[in-house]
């Protein structure tokens, strides 16, 4: 084998090669160490690859040498980073370790043979002053010879001993064709373990591709991916980050002790080691954490984990990232290149399968949501096909459906539809989206429903473009509607017979000035304007009112006040319409004065509104009775009658908001008195409620506790 360190072969003076000669008297011949020798230099040299062991190929390897050097000490240094690190050695001292490690920019002849990369031999360090090392003093002769091939550097053998002028010519020749062979040895243990490492790497990545494969949850994803890491690199604990929208950083997944707190822990936007890879897209290596400014230290306090380096590296998917994988704490023996390497591997290979389950799931999710608002949704909802045919519909729209089982052709005019109506549709909403429209239905109780219809296109449902149906029973909307526009008709007309007494009225005084007519009932007139007015305030107030107890919004202005004061003035206020109706008014109040707890003006108005019913539908001539009664707890307001009553199905909705008798429709009135009354007795804490018969007129009793609680006060 040619020697590729080309030494340079000292000098040997006659007395050190006489001295040597005399040494190996005893020893084999060389001949018979050759013979020896080279067999097992060349096991050393090419097993390597069945066994990759650097330490006992250089063991071996100078178990070899010794048998034909003569030598006090044998150390090979390997390169480890920056220093040169002792593998093997034989002799003394005993204290010789892995540990001794020499820098390989230093300035010792150790240091100097690999810089060089040229044999050195110093003879005698007495006479030349170098040291060597302070763990062996006692070295005279020293020889260092440096493991290349080629511009590959490995490391350094040194041979010593405690003789000067230790090693001959032919010691140095055999030494360096040893380490030639040796070189050889590690260079195939080398391409061994380079080989062992890419099996183990590719195994890796198709096991990574594989599993990663099988799931499109989310969590299962994850944590697969985390499983993975921890078995190729065996650090401490993993952890795995997805990037949020908003750039912050959640944790998903976390192995050891500390996962728990780990797990749902979110940073800000470029917080933390994991977040500033996050922001920046590239990974980062952190041999010392605490030195790293940008390490989150408050995340070791919260969990109680010690992070004394961490590896984080992004999971990018097209130029965003979607995670962050973080190793902390690697195995000692982990290579960064390596790392590196096999890192951006894994993270192209979990991009899409995180990816995937992420949209997977939103996916899921809005199906479900969906599939939620179908099937629970108040509104009947029916799928169509491009043909009309039903594909799905939801439990209203079945309830809607069911009559026409055996009737599929009637299926489109039930929903306000026709064949040829159906394909104008479509049409429509090419340019319309969706199609809107009302139309009527015949209900299941005979009764007319009103509904607005929806059409909106579906063209992902099926393979093949189908259609939404949805409508919205708007029947009681239609009602309200109607009866809205009747309340302000109502409203308009009572309000608009007091306006024009006051108009007429001031009209005729304003005639009356301009005349100096003093004939004209000025006083009458100005009365009639002044009562006129108070009709249109008491009309407005009780609107405003019922709206203000309906919403809560309306508090009782509590005094005490004579129940005699009360009657009376709510007669005093009915009074001109008894007048004009030529009708009598019957009071009928306990014998001995009562005090009341309420609100005097809502319970003045509750009296006038029925006094003032009461004169409506009672004929000209007749009576109206006003009675109060009494017990221990309530006091009982009855106002009766002789009017043409309520019909039963009518009297359980009399109360209502707008709601009027069949019957008395030409009787004057906004539907709102009766509704105000219950709104304010109620307020009271107390009840109303009619009693009344066809023909036999009609009675309204309203109860006020003696003493209003708390909660009503």
């Amino acid at each position: 084998m040619e020697s590729k360190t080309a030494p340079s072969y000292p000098s040997e003076e006659p007395s050190s090669r006489q001295e040597g000669s005399d040494r190996r008297e005893s020893a084999p011949s060389r001949e018979d160490a050759v013979l020896q020798i080279l067999p097992a230099l060349a096991r050393a040299a090419y097993g390597a690859a069945g066994v990759p062991d650097p330490t006992e190929i250089l063991t071996t390897a100078l178990r070899q040498l010794q048998q034909m050097v003569l030598f006090d000490t044998a150390v090979v240094f390997l390169t480890e980073g920056n220093v040169l690190r002792a593998k093997a050695w034989l002799g003394r001292p005993p204290t010789l370790s892995a540990d001794l490690a020499i820098a390989i920019d230093g300035a010792g002849p150790t240091a100097q043979v690999f810089q060089s990369q040229q044999l050195h031999y110093i003879p005698d360090l007495k006479t030349t002053g170098e040291k060597t090392s302070v763990w062996a003093p006692d070295w005279r002769s020293w020889l260092g010879i440096p493991l290349l091939f080629g511009s590959e550097k490995f490391g350094v053998l040194v041979l010593a001993s405690a003789r000067p002028h230790q090693f001959t010519e032919t010691d140095l020749r055999w030494t360096c064709a040893l380490a030639d062979y040796l070189v050889a040895a590690l260079r195939n243990a080398r391409f061994a373990e380079w080989a062992q490492r890419g099996v183990a790497r590719l195994s890796f990545l198709l096991e990574t591709a594989s599993t990663l494969s099988t799931s499109l949850n989310s969590e299962e994803v994850l944590q697969q991916l985390l499983n993975l890491t921890l078995k190729y690199f065996r650090p401490a604990a993993v952890s795995i980050a997805l990037v949020n929208p908003d750039g912050s950083v959640t944790f998903q997944a976390a192995s050891g002790q500390v996962a728990d707190k780990m797990i749902g822990r979110t940073l800000p936007p470029g917080k933390g080691i994991v977040g500033w890879v996050a922001a920046h897209g590239q990974p980062v290596w952190v041999p010392s954490t605490y030195a790293d400014p940008r390490f989150h230290v408050q995340t070791d306090q919260q969990t109680g984990f010690r992070t004394e380096a961490l590896y984080a590296a992004p999971v990018m998917q097209k130029d965003r990232p979607l995670a962050v994988i973080e190793m902390v704490n690697p195995a000692q023996d982990m290579e960064l290149q390596e790392t590196r390497e096999i890192m951006a591997a894994l993270a192209d290979l979990a991009a899409p399968a995180i990816e995937n389950a992420i949209l997977f799931e939103q996916v899921y999710r809005a199906e479900a949501r969906y599939q939620q608002l179908f099937d629970h949704n108040l509104d009947p909802i029916v799928i169509l096909d491009e043909a009309g045919q039903v594909l799905d519909l939801n439990q209203p729209a079945q309830a809607l459906l069911a009559p026409l089982a055996s009737r599929p052709e009637k299926i489109l005019e039930t929903l306000g539809l026709s064949h040829d109506g159906f394909a104008e549709a479509k049409a429509k909403l090419a340019t319309q989206t969706p199609l809107i429209w009302v139309y009527t239905l015949p209900g299941a109780d005979g009764q007319d429903r009103t509904f607005k219809a929806h059409l909106t296109p579906l063209p992902h449902y099926q393979p093949e473009p189908s259609y939404q149906w949805l409508a919205h029973d708007i029947t009681d909307q239609v009602a309200l509607e109607a009866m809205r526009e009747q309340l302000s008709n109502m409203i308009i007309h009572d309000l608009r017979g007091p306006l024009n007494s006051i108009i007429n009225s001031i009209d005729l005084v304003r005639t009356a000035w301009q005349q100096k007519d003093l004939t004209m009932p000025i006083e009458q007139l100005l009365h009639i304007s002044l009562r006129s007015a108070q009709r249109m305030e008491r009309l407005i107030t009780t609107i405003l009112d019922t709206a203000r107890l309906r919403q809560g919004e309306r508090p009782l202005s509590v005094t005490t006040f004579d129940l005699a004061t009360l009657v009376r003035e709510a007669a005093e206020i009915s009074q001109p319409m008894l007048t004009y109706r030529k009708q009598t008014l019957s009071l009928r109040l306990p014998p001995t004065p009562l005090m009341l707890q309420g609100d005097l003006d809502l319970l003045r108005r509750v009296l006038t509104n029925l006094l003032t019913n009461a004169i409506k539908f009672t004929p000209t001539g007749g009576k109206v009775e006003l009675e109060v009664t009494e017990n221990d707890e309530n006091f009982y307001f009855s106002v009766r009658d002789n009017g043409p009553g309520i019909p039963h199905d009518e009297q359980e909705r009399i109360f209502d908001l707008y709601t009027r008798g069949a019957d008395v429709r030409q009787i004057e009135g906004s539907g709102v008195g009766l509704a105000f009354c219950k709104l304010a007795v109620e307020a009271h804490g107390g009840r109303i409620w009619l009693d009344s018969a066809p023909g036999e007129g009609a009675t309204f009793t309203f109860t006020i506790p003696r003493a209003l609680s708390s909660d009503v006060a």
